[in-house]
C-alpha cells in the first residue's frame, strides 16, 4: 500500500471519528431539553399544580394558592430559559468576564461600579412579606428545576464548561435593575457632554432640540389635565437659561482644559459594552395605543402593546398564564425569565401596556477632586473618597483583574469605569435608589379594578414608564410610573457641579404630579416615547424621539370607527414613513439636480411604505442616512456622534446653519451640494428591493462564532423584514450616535426592533389576549420551540390567550406534587 492511500485511509478514518463525534455529542445535547410531560415532586408545595402546554409551548399553571403559582413559574422559566437565567445573574453581579475573557472586562467593571447587585439587596430588605413571600417561592420553584435536572445541561452551558448558579431572590430583584439600567439615558447624556463640549453655541440648537409643535402629546393636553405640579418643588433662584448657560460654559472649559489639543473624545459609545451584553432589557422605543367603547365594533375596549427593544435569542419574554383555583387570580402575558408574575399582559379585568417614558432619571456631577485624586470637595471641606477594590476573574487568565472603585456622597465615581476626557463625574442615578418594581408588578397582576390597579402602578419606581390600560367595565387610562427628580426645567440635560447637588437629589415628584390622563373626551390613547405634555418638557426630560410614530398612530386611531382586534393587529405592521413624505421633495429635486432621474422616478412612484418589495424605500434611506453623515461627519470626525434627528430635521430647515459647511474643505458648502452628493450615492441602489438590503436577526450572543452558529443555529435569521425608522413597524437604528457608512451602506441586518406583540379584547365575560414573539417560547435551540414563532411572526399571526382561557386542548401536561404526598393524585386527575 503506497503512502498516498495510507494518508487517505488515515485522513477519512479521522473524518469519520470526527463525524461520530458530533453526532454523539448532538444526541447527547438532546437530552437538554425537559419534558413537558409527567408528574415531578417539588419540595415546599401546598397542594397540586397542573401545567399545561398548548402548540406553541406556552404553559397555563393553575396552583391552588399563589405562592404555589410563583414556584411553579420559577420551575418552567428555569426548565425553558436556564442559560438566560444565568447570563442575567452573571450580568448583575459582574461575573461575565469568567465566561467571555478580556472582552467582557469594561462591562464587568462597569457593573461591579454601579453595584446592582447590592441595589437589589437594599430593595429586597425593604419589600413587603407578600412581595418576599413571592420571591422566596419563585426561587425556590427555578432551583428545584436545577436540581432535578435530567441529562446535559443546556448546549451554552457544555460549550462555555459552566453549571448553572444557585437562584436567589436577589438575583430575581436585579433584573429589573438591568431594566433600568438599559432604560436610563446617561449614555445620552455622555454622549451630548462631548458634543457640547467640542462644538460651539452655534452649534447648540440642533444638539438640544426642542419638541415639535407637530408631535402629539400623550395626554393630548386637555384643558383640565389629571394632574398637578403644585407639589413640585424647585429653586425659584435658579432661572433655566441661567443654569444652561452656566453648566454648558463650565463642562466646555473643564473638558478642554483637561484634554490636550481640544481633539481627543470621549468614549462614550461602546467601551464599557463591546458585546452588547446590556442591551435588550429595557423598552428604548415602543408604541401602545387604547381605544374605548365608542371606538370598537363591539363596544369594549381594545388595548395594543409592541415593546420594541435589542432582538435576542431566546427572546427577552416568556408567555404564560397564571390561575389560583377558586380565587380571583388569573393573569396571562409577558414576563420576564427569572422574574415572577407578568410584566406586560392582562388580568380578568384589566389590560395594561409599557412604553419607555423617555424621563431624564440620572444626573453627572463634576467632581472637584486634589491633585492625587484621594479627596473631592464636599461644601467647603475635602473629603476622602470611600474606596472598595473589586477583584474580576477572567477566562484564560491565570490573574483576576483588580480594579479600585470610588463613590462620593452623591453616588459612585462613573468615569472610573467610562472614560470622559480627564472629567471625574459621580452619577446620581433613580436605578440605584432602594425601590424597584416587584411590589408594583405584583400588585398590577392581582388588581380587581382601577382604583387597585393605579395604587400598584403608584409603587412603580424605576425604571420609568408609560402605563396605559384598559378595563373590561370599559375605562381607559394613562399614567406615567417611576421616579422623576426635582430640577430647575432644563437643568439634568448636563453634568452639574457639585455645589448644585452637595447631598443630592432634593426630592422626587409626587404621584399626583406625574402626568396622566382618564376617560379622555377622544375616547382614544396613544403612547410611542412621545412628549407626555407640553407642560412637562425639560422637567421630566427632553430626549424624547422624533415623534413620527406617535403622529402617524394618532392620525390613524383619531379615526377608528368599529375597530376589531384585526384592525389593531394590522396598524403594528404600518410601515408608512412620515419622515420619508416630509423629506423626499428634497430627495426628489436634488435627484434632478444631480442628474438622477431614475432615481427621481423611483423616489415620486413609491407610496411610502417601507414594504419588503418597495423599490423607493432603500433609496430614499441612503439618501437620508448619507447626507446625515456628510452634514456631521466633519463635526465628529471619529465617526462617534451625538446628532439626533430633530437636530438634522432642524439644520434641513437652516441651511445657514453652520452644520452645513464642511470646515475641512476651502469652500462653503451648501445644503444643496451635500443634497446632490447623496443622491449620487443613493442612485446605487436604485431598483433593489427594500427586503433585499433590509433584514432582520435576533441574535444569540455564542452566535458570533461561526462553528457553533451553523452546529446549533443559535441565531435565528436574518431575513426581510418591513418597516424603517420611525415607522409604526420600526426598524429602529441607533442613528443618534454614529456617522460613519454604517446605516447607508447596504445591505444591513438590524437587531432592534420589535420583540414582542400584544392586542387585549376587554369583553367582560371573556377577556382575551392576543400575543406573538418572534422566535419562540424555549431557550434551546434544538428545541422546535426555539423558533418556530418566527415563521409566522412577518405576518403578525397573533396567538390567542386568556387568563380564563380552557385547557382542555392542551399538547402536554405537567404535574407538580408536594414532594412525597400522594393524597392530590386523585384531585390531579379530576383535572
Amino acid at each position: 500500500m503506497n503512502v498516498r492511500r495510507r494518508l487517505s485511509i488515515s485522513l477519512g478514518s479521522l473524518v469519520l471519528v470526527f463525524c461520530v463525534m458530533i453526532v454523539v455529542v448532538f444526541f447527547y445535547l438532546q437530552s437538554s431539553r425537559q419534558d413537558r410531560s409527567g408528574t415531578i415532586d417539588i419540595k415546599g408545595l401546598h397542594g397540586p399544580v397542573l401545567v399545561t402546554f398548548d402548540e406553541w409551548a406556552i404553559p397555563t399553571i393553575v396552583a391552588t394558592t399563589e405562592l404555589d403559582v410563583a414556584r411553579s413559574q420559577g420551575f418552567v422559566h428555569a426548565s425553558e430559559r436556564l442559560w438566560q437565567l444565568e447570563l442575567f445573574h452573571r450580568i448583575a453581579r459582574g461575573r461575565l468576564a469568567e465566561l467571555f475573557g478580556p472582552a467582557a472586562v469594561s462591562t464587568d467593571h462597569l457593573m461591579r461600579t454601579l453595584d446592582l447587585w447590592g441595589a437589589a439587596k437594599r430593595e429586597l430588605q425593604m419589600m413587603g412579606s407578600y412581595e418576599r413571600a413571592v420571591l422566596d417561592a419563585f426561587s425556590e420553584g427555578v432551583n428545584a428545576r436545577i436540581e432535578s435536572w435530567r441529562g446535559s445541561w443546556p448546549p451554552e452551558f457544555l460549550v462555555l464548561g459552566i453549571e448553572p448558579q444557585i437562584w436567589s431572590p436577589q438575583a430575581s430583584v436585579a433584573i429589573g435593575r438591568i431594566m433600568a439600567l438599559d432604560l436610563s439615558g446617561w449614555q445620552t447624556e455622555l454622549s451630548r457632554m462631548n458634543a457640547v463640549a467640542r462644538l460651539g453655541d452655534e452649534y447648540h440648537e440642533a444638539l438640544l432640540p426642542s419638541y415639535p409643535n407637530w408631535g402629539p402629546t400623550i395626554t393630548q393636553d386637555e384643558a383640565e389635565p389629571a394632574f398637578s405640579l403644585k407639589g413640585i418643588e424647585e429653586d425659584k433662584s435658579k432661572d433655566r437659561t441661567v443654569v444652561q448657560s452656566v453648566v454648558s460654559s463650565f463642562v466646555r472649559a473643564t473638558h478642554r482644559a483637561r484634554l490636550p489639543g481640544h481633539d481627543a473624545e470621549y468614549d462614550t459609545q461602546s467601551g464599557w459594552d463591546p458585546l452588547s451584553f446590556l442591551s435588550g432589557f429595557g423598552f428604548h422605543s415602543s408604541n401602545s395605543w387604547a381605544l374605548g367603547r365608542s371606538r370598537t365594533k363591539d363596544g369594549h375596549p381594545l388595548l395594543a402593546n409592541d415593546p420594541h427593544l435589542a432582538l435576542r435569542a431566546p427572546s427577552t419574554w416568556y408567555l404564560n398564564t397564571l390561575r389560583v383555583d377558586g380565587t380571583e387570580y388569573a393573569v396571562t402575558g409577558l414576563s420576564i425569565p427569572g422574574a415572577p408574575g407578568v410584566i406586560i399582559g392582562m388580568n380578568r379585568h384589566i389590560a395594561w401596556a409599557f412604553t419607555n417614558a423617555m424621563v431624564d432619571d440620572a444626573d453627572f456631577v463634576v467632581e472637584a477632586v486634589n491633585l492625587d485624586q484621594s479627596m473631592y470637595r464636599d461644601g467647603d471641606n475635602w473629603r476622602a473618597f470611600d474606596v472598595r477594590s473589586e477583584q474580576i476573574a477572567v477566562r484564560g487568565s491565570d490573574q483576576p483583574v483588580t480594579f479600585t472603585i470610588r463613590s462620593t456622597v452623591r453616588g459612585p465615581v462613573i468615569t472610573d469605569a467610562v472614560s470622559t476626557g480627564g472629567l471625574t463625574l459621580s452619577l446620581l442615578w433613580t436605578g440605584r435608589q432602594p425601590f424597584g418594581v416587584v411590589a408594583a408588578l405584583l400588585a398590577m397582576n392581582r388588581a380587581s379594578n382601577e382604583e387597585q390597579f393605579l395604587a400598584g402602578v403608584k409603587r412603580f419606581r424605576s425604571p420609568h414608564q408609560n402605563v396605559l390600560y384598559a378595563t373590561t367595565s370599559g375605562s381607559i387610562g394613562y399614567r406615567m410610573s417611576g421616579s422623576v427628580p426635582v430640577r430647575v426645567p432644563g437643568e439634568g440635560a448636563l453634568p452639574v457641579s457639585f455645589e448644585r447637588f452637595p447631598d443630592g437629589w432634593t426630592g422626587f415628584w409626587p404621584f399626583d404630579s406625574m402626568p396622566a390622563i382618564q376617560h379622555p373626551s377622544s375616547d382614544y390613547l396613544v403612547t410611542a416615547n412621545n412628549l407626555q405634555s407640553r407642560r412637562v418638557f425639560d422637567r421630566v426630560g427632553r430626549d424624547y424621539p422624533a415623534p413620527f410614530r406617535a403622529r402617524r398612530i394618532d392620525d390613524v386611531v383619531s379615526q377608528a370607527e368599529n375597530w376589531t382586534v384585526e384592525d389593531m393587529r394590522k396598524l403594528q405592521l404600518d410601515s408608512y414613513s412620515l419622515w420619508a413624505e416630509r423629506l423626499r421633495p428634497r430627495a426628489v429635486a436634488s435627484a434632478r439636480r444631480a442628474g438622477e432621474d431614475a432615481l427621481a422616478i423611483a423616489l415620486e412612484s413609491w407610496d411610502l411604505r417601507t414594504e419588503v418589495d418597495a423599490l423607493g424605500a432603500a433609496s430614499f434611506y441612503v439618501w437620508l442616512y448619507r447626507l446625515r453623515a456628510l452634514i456631521a461627519s466633519d463635526e465628529f470626525v471619529s465617526g462617534d456622534a451625538w446628532f439626533p434627528d430633530l437636530g438634522l430635521i432642524h439644520v434641513l430647515e437652516n441651511p445657514d446653519s453652520p452644520w452645513v459647511d464642511d470646515v475641512r474643505t476651502p469652500e462653503v458648502e451648501r445644503i444643496e451640494t451635500l443634497e446632490e452628493e447623496a443622491a449620487r450615492t443613493a442612485a446605487g441602489v436604485v431598483g433593489q428591493s427594500w427586503g433585499a438590503v433590509h433584514k432582520e436577526r435576533s441574535a444569540h450572543l455564542l452566535g458570533e462564532v461561526r462553528i457553533l452558529n451553523q452546529l446549533l443555529r443559535f441565531n435565528i435569521g436574518p431575513y426581510p423584514t418591513r418597516g424603517g425608522r420611525h415607522t409604526v413597524r420600526p426598524d429602529n437604528p441607533n442613528i443618534s450616535l454614529t456617522t460613519d457608512s454604517t446605516f447607508w451602506s447596504l445591505p444591513n441586518i438590524g437587531e432592534s426592533g420589535p420583540s414582542a406583540r400584544f392586542v387585549a379584547h376587554l369583553d367582560p365575560d371573556e377577556p382575551t389576549g392576543y400575543f406573538l414573539l418572534p422566535t419562540g417560547q424555549s431557550g434551546n435551540p434544538l428545541d422546535k420551540h426555539y423558533r418556530d414563532m418566527s415563521q409566522v411572526w412577518s405576518e403578525n399571526q397573533l396567538i390567542q390567550l386568556s387568563p380564563l382561557g380552557s385547557i382542555e386542548n392542551s399538547r402536554a401536561k405537567l404535574e407538580f406534587v408536594p414532594s412525597n404526598s400522594k393524597i392530590f393524585d386523585d384531585v390531579l386527575r379530576e383535572r
